[in-house]
């Protein structure tokens, strides 16, 4: 502390003086202030000095204290104490290069010629992953005499570094070079399929390998498929060569083994079926229902369900199996619903352990299936498990908290997903409408019901009011999206057909308003917001055996990029670009026929429930101006546009249309295409 001169009281101050005070004034002694030894004194200040601030940064109580070194004096290093974040880092630190020197050396004295080669190969492969690699058919065969002549295939497979030399060397390798490969791996399949980075190996021959190369990888793989498909790596393998690579008797055979014992070694080209078991031996029928029961309970309980192989083998099951045997089955697999839901197969398996299990287990199944729900809803087969759910289950309460409410929060990209994502909406605001379903699926879904109590019509309207308030707050808030197309629409007229009240009112105003934009333009062909084009998706018709995504993964759809190193897909893009033009929305085909049933469903609802009812005609006159409605009758489509709305609504709002036409009526008649002339005839102008 830096002492200063003590202020003298002044004998003007206040107005009294010191001496005329009762209490002496003591006397300030000087210097005889005492201060700590360790401390510096402390410098007084004369008048008018300035106080300079010191550079140095005072030393705090916690502060570490820095030993100044003399010069050739040596400072002696700290013992080791244990338990101190210094001596816990220099452990480790040591640990791991003692643990690097072993690791070395082991690799050296396993196989030190190995170890070599290794290294050597590296040294090439980093070559030839290069995209902008020349000459790769020779660094190839470098590779391939390098490792082929010492059989090093099989043994450097199952290593992370070098599973992707052989990995990229099948990618890059001519046909001969590549069936050489396949050789020289096939006799240790089984553990490449199970080994952490081997499996990647067995992938790349599926991947780059031609048809004869496929038939020999699946036949190694039916030899050993009780055991593969009960590995983690593995069973995704069997699961892409039932799938994808496999021919039917091979499926058969991979089937085979799971039935008996019998079949482990010895293939049957007569039996296709669990049934053609036990067709010339009645006996038999116990034991195959028990080992296909017991590797399905195995696979279950390793959670391993996600294999079109046991979808197949379950489906079989399911029908032949006792009620008995078939209640444990489904006990286990009630939660593993949203996995089973990948193929044909699975999703009908799963349908039947939802519909045979008891109240209790549904619910359970239900909270289990809530995260997938907006997966399942756009797949290709799981929409089906969704479907079934909406239409028979009783307790609408949960339905409404599981299934309803994740769809609608994610209503928009269920929809805008494809077809399977629309029929789901679409079943949930108007089942068995025909202009969103074939009549033999919903022949199908009301199938089902025999496993429902509660009236179907009850259940309906309950999906329905649990569901409308979201739906109108979804479409006021983006009804262009709505329109976006003619699938879309066609939706959006299903929808509005259920709809009554303040509600279809509100959504009529929101719907108008786009319709009767002049910006308003549509692509020609609608395009899912994954990028990919939606008529030309739905034209193509789903292979019955080829799985998409499961519920913890998302269904492959090709999509449009533009990669910087393939010119011709930029220019595959542009043509595809070109080929679905933005168009007006009112002359795009698709829309004009949901427009048209939209309109139409005016008079059907004023013939249900009265004249009070909302009308889309009405929506559309009051929002078109005089410079639309011009425009209108200029074109084909919207003059049958303006046609169904005369016919179909009120006198007031046929008033309403004649009054904003009748200035228009010489333009009108001068029009040469056949709405105008109708709409000119209907209105006697």
């Amino acid at each position: 502390m830096i002492q200063t001169k003590k202020r003298s009281v002044s004998a003007s101050e206040n107005g009294t003086s010191v001496s005329g005070s009762d209490k002496p004034v003591k006397k300030v002694k000087k210097n005889v202030v005492s201060k700590p030894v360790d401390k510096p004194k402390a410098k007084t200040l004369k008048k008018d000095s300035v106080v300079k601030p010191s550079l140095s940064k005072p030393k705090g109580k916690f502060q570490k204290k820095t030993i100044a070194e003399k010069p050739g004096e040596k400072v002696e290093k700290k013992p080791f104490v244990a338990n101190t974040p210094e001596s816990k880092k220099e452990y480790w630190n040591g640990l791991k290069a003692k643990q690097k020197e072993l690791r070395q050396q082991r690799r050296q004295n396993k196989s030190k010629e190995l170890y070599e080669l290794s290294v050597s190969a590296k040294k090439i492969y980093e070559k030839l992953k290069r995209k902008t690699a020349e000459n790769k058919e020779e660094l190839v065969q470098k590779l391939h005499e390098l490792l082929g002549q010492q059989n090093a295939y099989a043994k450097i497979a199952t290593s992370h570094d070098t599973a992707r030399v052989i990995q990229c060397m099948i990618k890059n390798a001519s046909e001969e070079i590549r069936d050489q490969i396949a050789t020289s791996l096939m006799p240790t399949l089984v553990d490449l399929a199970t080994s952490k980075y081997g499996h990647h190996c067995v992938s790349s021959l599926f991947k780059n390998g031609s048809k004869p190369l496929w038939a020999r990888v699946v036949n190694a793989i039916i030899k050993d498929v009780l055991k593969l498909v009960n590995h983690t790596f593995s069973s995704a393998i069997v699961d892409t060569a039932y799938n994808e690579y496999a021919t039917n008797e091979q499926r058969s055979f991979m089937r085979q083994p799971f039935y008996s014992e019998l079949f482990k070694l010895d293939k049957d080209r007569t039996v296709q079926t669990m049934k053609d078991c036990w067709k010339s031996n009645t006996y038999m029928k116990t034991n195959v229902v028990s080992t296909v029961k017991a590797h399905l309970l195995q696979a279950a309980n390793k959670k391993l369900t996600d294999n079109s192989l046991l979808h197949a083998l379950l489906a079989e099951f399911l029908e032949e199996a006792g009620s008995t045997e078939r209640s444990e089955v489904i006990e286990l697999y009630l939660p593993l619903l949203a996995s089973i839901s990948s193929t044909r197969d699975g999703t009908g398996a799963a349908i039947y352990c939802f519909l045979h299990s008891v109240v209790k287990d549904r619910r359970a199944a239900l909270k289990a299936m809530k995260p997938y729900i907006e997966k399942l809803s756009i797949h290709e087969h799981g929409h089906r498990l969704i479907m079934c759910i909406l239409n028979c289950y009783d307790d609408t309460v949960t339905l409404g908290k599981q299934v309803i409410n994740p769809i609608m929060e994610q209503i928009e990209t269920i929809v805008g997903s494809g077809e399977w994502g629309r029929k789901v909406v679409g079943w949930m605001f108007s089942p068995e409408d025909k202009d969103l379903l074939h009549p033999s699926q919903i022949e199908l879904l009301n199938g089902y019901l025999e496993h429902s109590k509660k009236d179907k019509e009850i259940r309906r309207k309950e999906v329905l009011a649990a569901a409308k308030d979201s739906f109108c707050t979804k479409l006021e808030s983006n009804p262009t999206f709505w329109l976006r197309g003619g699938h879309t629409a066609l939706l959006t007229s299903a929808i509005l057909k259920n709809l009554q009240g303040e509600e279809l009112a509100r959504l009529h105003r929101a719907l108008a308003k786009v319709v009767c934009d002049p910006d308003w333009k549509v692509h020609e062909n609608e395009i899912n917001l994954d990028g990919s084009i939606l008529s030309l998706e739905a034209d193509k018709k789903p292979k019955e055996n080829v799985k998409p995504a499961t519920a913890g993964t998302e269904r492959k759809i090709k999509k449009i990029k533009k990669s910087p190193f393939e010119e011709e897909k930029a220019a595959s893009r542009e043509k595809q670009l070109a080929a679905n033009p933005l168009i007006n929305g009112t002359e795009h085909a698709g829309l004009h026929i949901a427009l048209k049933k939209m309109i139409k469903q005016d008079q059907e609802k004023r013939q249900l429930a009265g004249e009070d009812v909302s009308q889309f005609g009405l929506a559309i006159v009051e929002e078109l101006t005089v410079e639309q409605t011009s425009t209108w009758i200029t074109q084909n489509r919207t003059s049958f546009l303006l046609l169904l709305v005369f016919e179909n609504s009120t006198e007031e709002v046929q008033q309403m249309l004649r009054k904003k036409l009748v200035p228009l009526k010489q333009e009108l008649k001068a029009q040469k295409h056949t709405g105008a002339k109708l709409l000119a005839e209907k209105l006697k102008l």
